[in-house]
């Protein structure tokens, strides 16, 4: 039963760019196996932390919308645990028997209406 989550990733900003796909290919593999798929993926940057997190004072942030099985969420969140890049992660269920092409609209509709009310 695939559910849909919200992740986010703080990886440490010392950490260079190849390494840091290298990562992502990494945790995407493990969380999109068994039919998972990546709705939407967003590149935050590096940014200034709010405190300092395991002594870094900036991080590069990702952010994933996705569908997954919950046991290759919870094997991904053990390995970025012990993982010495990673500096933080949140995950936040948003629903439960999500097919992604209907998220994936969704998520277009409510972009489009934001980019309108901009105007």
């Amino acid at each position: 039963m695939l559910r849909e989550y919200e992740l986010t990733v703080v990886i440490n900003s010392q950490v260079p760019e190849e390494e840091i796909k290298k990562l992502h290919k990494k945790y995407e593999s493990i969380l999109l196996q068994d039919g998972g798929e990546v709705i939407k993926k967003s590149h935050w940057g590096n940014k200034k932390l709010a405190f300092p997190v395991k002594k870094h004072f900036r991080g590069n942030f990702v952010h994933y919308d996705l569908t997954t099985l919950p046991s290759w969420l919870a094997e991904a969140e053990r390995l970025m645990r012990i993982d010495e890049n990673i500096l933080r992660y949140l995950s936040i269920r948003i629903g439960e028997n999500v097919d992604p092409t209907e998220r994936k609209a969704q998520l277009a509709k409510m972009e489009a209406r934001a980019a309108k009310a901009e105007m």
